[in-house]
């Protein structure tokens, strides 16, 4: 918190200021909204009001405690100027320009007023006032002179305890929280209700609580805090301030939901476009760690654009909240907005980045994305896996077994087996059948029992021209396929059925294939190339009605089966 101390109270003098009945309602009104503490209605209020009567110095000094409470600073200031001009022997009026100038950051400028004014007319909220404003403007020595002398003068005055609590608070080098505890407490033994006392005591046992190494003492400091600050809900349940600095202290205490609770009520009171900017980013983040996208985003596309150190940074949100709902081009918009500031990435927002690409149709680039997010999060065992099957599909087949390595390196587990099989799958591809049985056999050596290894080491193996080696293990997967209950190994038993028989075609042993494609029918009724062999074995063996039979089941499949039809009608012919 910059400063202590910035409530507006000297509404009361502004009420009880004469003003003529003319043009009146507004001014009213916006006095009614003050009232009741709602300074937004207020605003509206004032605003017409000064409308009607731009000279007139009382509406002119609503306005500028309005604007001061809106934090609107530049009007706030401009107008208590007008009012310190109009007559600068009013103490309120001195007060009041005093207050605007801190808030502004011109706090030396406050100081050397309030001096000046207080040479020759002095009271303790101007004394107050002086303290705060020296404690803006680092003057410490001078800020413990006045409270000190504020404290002899006004010895039951609340707001001289509240002047030197607030010192000690702001104390430089460090602060000396404990007297500016005993000094905000003193302040309430004489006026229990006085809002900003509890208000500066919150924050206060925050601090302390903050400092803390004890983590018994910390919560209890916590504790305390969140005592102080349901007496100020209490007191003054609009107090917008109030609901921010509470928000803030959740927020950094990653208590989120409590933490956009208190600012959502905030942004109630000062909605988007009024107040602190950073409530819009502590709002939109406490909602972004809840997954609550779609209300964060309103609050955070606010801060980026009032806060240019943020824009990154909310683009990097909002890119993981469109992945989130799947909206595939905003989610690449927004990466590619972040991607100058790439140091605020997490290794997943590239492969997120990557998937909206795939799925927004730009292939190639989430390629190049995905490379680095392999290389900088390569633990991501799924990712790299489909990955790789991504690179494999566009048949780069060496990339592709290059993040297969990486994802064995990186997540040994019991799919290892299977990333084998896919490795050398990528080398049969590539015509490197040598590496290909190299691959397979580690996969089958992981695991002895992995049919879609043995079925792919067989295949290669005929591929190579080593029947002794690959017609046993292709005839395992076969025999395999009588007890297995798994689809897939029984789809693997098809594919090393249809790779024997191929074998068999050769050597013109039609009853191996009859045999064979029997069972393959049984195994898989609806698998067009095994009544396609059953078909061809048949007719090898010169049973034309069974070959006959066999091609028209393959075309009740697949009607469109060019061998299927011709071999039908050679037996025609």
């Amino acid at each position: 918190m910059k400063r202590i101390g910035t409530l507006i109270v000297l509404l009361t003098s502004v009420f009880a200021a004469s003003y003529t009945t003319v043009f009146a309602d507004e001014f009213d009104n916006a006095k009614k909204a003050v009232a009741a503490g709602d300074f937004l209605q207020a605003l509206t209020h004032i605003r017409a009001a000064i409308a009607e009567k731009p000279q007139d110095i009382d509406r002119i000094q609503l306005g500028a405690a309005i604007y001061l409470e809106m934090e609107i600073k530049d009007t706030a200031l401009t107008y208590a100027r007008r009012v310190y001009e109009d007559d600068d022997d009013q103490a309120d009026a001195v007060v009041l320009l005093s207050r605007a100038l801190v808030e502004s950051d011109r706090a030396a400028e406050a100081c050397a007023l309030l001096k000046k004014f207080r040479r020759n007319d002095d009271n303790v909220e101007l004394a107050l006032a002086h303290v705060n404003a020296l404690v803006a403007a680092d003057s410490t020595s001078a800020a413990e002179l006045v409270a000190a002398t504020a404290r002899q003068k006004y010895p039951k005055s609340a707001d001289a305890y509240l002047a030197l609590g607030n010192l000690y608070f702001s104390w430089k080098p460090i602060p000396v929280f404990d007297l500016a505890v005993q000094n905000y407490n003193d302040a309430i033994a004489i006026n229990a209700n006085l809002v900003q006392a509890h208000f500066n005591l919150a924050i206060c046992y925050w601090r302390m609580g903050n400092r803390e190494s004890d983590d018994a003492l910390s919560n209890e400091y916590f504790n305390k805090c969140l005592s102080e600050w349901a007496i100020v809900s209490k007191l003054d349940p609009k107090n917008a301030r109030a609901w921010y600095e509470q928000g803030k202290i959740y927020y950094l205490a990653k208590r989120y939901p409590s933490a956009s609770n208190a600012l959502k009520t905030y942004r109630e009171l000062r909605p988007l476009g009024t107040g602190e900017i950073m409530a819009s980013w502590y709002l939109g983040e406490s909602l972004f760690k809840q997954g609550l996208c779609d209300d964060a985003k309103k609050h955070l596309e606010d801060a980026a654009t009032q806060i240019d150190s943020l824009k990154p940074k909310v683009a990097v949100m909002l890119a993981r909240c469109n992945f989130q709902a799947k909206k595939w081009p905003e989610c690449v918009a927004s990466y590619a907005s972040a991607a100058a500031v790439d140091s605020l990435w997490e290794g997943m927002d590239y492969w997120k980045y990557g998937t909206a690409l795939i799925n927004a149709g730009d292939t190639t680039k989430s390629i190049d994305v995905m490379f680095q997010a392999a290389k900088i999060e390569p633990k991501q065992c799924k990712l790299m896996e489909r990955f790789a099957y991504l690179l494999q599909s566009k048949k780069r087949y060496s990339s592709s077994n290059e993040v297969y390595r990486g994802r064995l390196a990186n997540c040994s587990d019991s799919t290892d087996a299977k990333i084998h099989v896919l490795i050398g799958n990528n080398f049969y591809a590539d015509s490197l059948v040598d590496s290909a049985i190299a691959s397979y056999e580690r996969a089958t050596g992981i695991n002895p029992k992995m049919m879609w290894g043995i079925q792919r080491l067989g295949d290669t193996y005929l591929l190579r021209g080593d029947v002794a080696k690959g017609r046993p293990l292709l005839d395992q997967v076969i025999a395999n396929a009588a007890t297995t209950t798994s689809a897939d190994e029984k789809r693997y038993a098809i594919a090393a059925i249809a790779s024997l028989n191929g074998l068999d075609i050769k050597d013109k042993k039609w009853q191996s294939i009859v045999d064979r494609s029997s069972l393959a029918t049984s195994i898989d009724p609806k698998s067009v190339v095994s009544w396609l062999y059953l078909g061809i074995g048949y007719q090898g063996t010169g049973d034309k009605d069974k070959a006959r039979s066999a091609y028209q089941e393959a075309l009740k499949l697949d009607p469109n089966n060019t061998s299927a039809k011709k071999n039908l009608q050679s037996l025609s012919n």
